[in-house]
């Protein structure tokens, strides 16, 4: 039996707006990534041991709701060029802090861009 009170419209309509919002949400993040990723890349120091660099294996990952920026294949050293690290025979290697400074740079961008973004998504 139909209820005709526009209650269910009204849901409809909510449920709807909530998929296009995340959907929207979800495409300004990936573009965020991507812009992160053009600033980054730049500034990763190049090997100098071999021919693989730690930004050509930067990338942006879209896994159901969430969007990382990751470093793939073996590549799981990153964050000790990041951070530094203790060497074995003694002494320290220091940080070169690429990640932490592009984002200290790029953040209030990045927030701006995608606040634009979603407002003009959303018909504002």
């Amino acid at each position: 039996m139909a209820n005709h009170n526009g209650f269910a419209d009204a849901l409809k309509q909510i449920n709807t707006l909530i998929n296009v919002n995340q959907q929207v949400a979800l495409d300004t993040l990936e573009e965020a990534a991507q812009y992160f990723v053009e600033k980054l890349r730049p500034k990763i120091p190049e090997s100098k041991r071999n021919k693989k660099h730690l930004q050509d294996a930067l990338k942006v990952v879209v896994k159901g709701d969430r969007v990382q920026v990751i470093f793939e294949g073996d590549f799981f050293y990153w964050h000790l060029v990041e951070h530094g690290h203790r060497k074995v025979n003694g002494g320290k290697v220091k940080g070169r802090h690429f990640v932490r400074n592009t984002i200290d740079k790029e953040s209030e961008k990045i927030a701006s861009m995608m606040l634009n973004k979603i407002i003009k998504k959303m018909g504002g």
